[in-house]
């Protein structure tokens, strides 16, 4: 079973290996499916010829051209193309005369297996010459012309140009017969597809070098072949845009958000797992130090009660170097008690249960008791300890928790101001706002600035 941390990776590598497969492997196979490679079109246009090389040419006739380019087999990326050429009287419906040849092309590339040259232009065509087309048993050089526009559609003009020999097409003339083949071709560039073609042939003997013309013809397309072929270009045009472009971006898209998201639900679960452990290691420390502040406390109890009892000499009096040594004795387990206090305080506070009792109290007479209750242990550094008092009215508060707050941070402030001349000093004063101020001031060595947003910290 897979990890919740080793998914992510695991998503990543899947979408990753399936985007590769995708643009590699699927797409050019499905971009190269050989039903796009089958053609009918249709061209008008007009034909004038002669029965004998010498004779005048007949009256120009209407003509339509039919261009057919069928699949008679495949074999893996091996096609057997059939193509017909068929120029027919528009008129009487009589073929002026038919040609029909079988090919065998490779259809990713869109070359012929058997010689030179492409029977189709290729796809993501280039600016630059092609030799394309089969005419009259040869392939032709077309060469690229310009940029236009068809229909809002934009395509690359090609022309091309031939002669060759078609005496076969003339069984009852003696004389070889030329043709002078030209061409326009408009191909959508992205898919290598036809969407508009013209052409001219001009088929002559040559009599004591001297050119006798046969035959003159030209077309152009319908409009409804126009339109057919841009159709199919569009709609192969649009699938080379979703399957090349928007697919893979949703297949990247789709891995990226399920890594992320598989991501944060890991750090989620291993959050979970280690605030679990942190917990427990905080109850096992909390549960500790309840257990070594209740087994230290319970002795201090009677070391101060005895220390009292002492110090009020009922037993006898006391030397003073006695009297000394059992007030150092009960200073020290105040101060124990004091940390054991805090500790207790600081439990109550990281589980939120600190419990205020809140009364209404005057502030000089709080922090006069406070002031009092420390004056002798600052004395004894040698510092002074004032109060001063600006503005003061009454307020609610914990009393005993507003003391311990003072009293610790003046107890911190005479460890850091200097002997003999060190000054604290207790102030008391109301705002604009009618807010209660007690603020502190010393004259010791003070917290660096870069240190003032940590002072809170534990």
């Amino acid at each position: 079973m897979i990890s919740v941390q080793k998914l992510p990776f695991t998503v990543l590598g899947i979408g990753i290996s399936f985007l590769f497969i995708w643009v590699f492997t699927i797409t050019p196979e499905l971009l190269t499916s050989p039903d796009i490679l089958e053609v009918t079109a249709e061209n008008v246009g007009m034909i004038q010829f002669a029965d004998y090389v010498g004779g005048e040419l007949s009256e120009p006739t209407k003509m339509l051209f039919h261009w057919d380019r069928d699949i008679i087999d495949r074999t893996g990326n091996e096609l057997l193309l059939h193509t017909t050429y068929d120029y027919t009287d528009i008129l009487t419906d009589e073929s002026f005369w038919i040609v029909e040849f079988d090919e065998r092309v490779d259809k990713n590339t869109r070359e012929y297996l058997d010689k030179d040259g492409r029977f189709a232009f290729p796809p993501n065509v280039e600016k630059k010459d092609y030799r394309v087309y089969d005419i009259g048993g040869t392939v032709m050089e077309y060469r690229y012309v310009e940029e236009s526009m068809i229909d809002d559609v934009l395509v690359y003009k090609f022309e091309g140009e031939e002669i060759f020999d078609v005496s076969e097409a003339y069984p009852d003339f003696d004389e070889q017969i030329w043709e002078h083949y030209r061409a326009t071709n408009y191909i959508e560039p992205v898919t290598g597809l036809d969407v508009s073609f013209n052409e001219q042939f001009t088929d002559y003997a040559l009599v004591d070098d001297k050119k006798i013309v046969v035959l003159d013809a030209w077309d152009e397309p319908t409009s409804f072949s126009e339109k057919t072929l841009l159709k199919n270009a569009k709609n192969l045009k649009s699938l080379h845009f979703m399957y090349q472009t928007i697919i893979p971006i949703i297949i990247g898209f789709t891995t990226v958000v399920g890594f992320i998201l598989l991501m944060l639900v890991g750090r989620v679960s291993k959050g979970k797992t280690e605030i679990a452990e942190l917990k427990e290691i905080d109850k096992q420390k909390d549960e500790l130090v309840s257990m070594v502040s209740h087994e230290i406390k319970n002795p201090l109890t009677p070391i101060l009660l005895t220390c009292q009892l002492l110090l009020a000499q009922k037993d006898g009096p006391l030397t003073l170097k006695q009297k000394q040594r059992i007030e150092q004795i009960m200073t020290s387990s105040e101060h124990v008690n004091d940390l054991l206090s805090d500790f207790s305080d600081l439990k109550k506070l990281d589980r939120r249960n600190m419990k205020l009792s809140k009364q209404e109290v005057d502030p000089v007479v709080l922090l006069n008791k406070i002031i009092t209750s420390m004056k002798d242990s600052v004395e004894s550094h040698g510092a002074r300890l004032e109060l001063k008092i600006k503005k003061s009215k009454k307020i609610s508060c914990d009393s005993k928790r507003i003391s311990q707050v003072i009293s610790n941070i003046i107890k911190n402030a005479v460890d850091f101001i200097p002997k003999d001349t060190g000054r604290i000093t207790v102030s008391l004063d109301v705002d604009n706002k009618g807010q209660t101020l007690i603020s502190i001031e010393d004259n010791g060595i003070g917290i660096p600035r870069e240190h003032h947003d940590s002072v809170f910290e534990k």
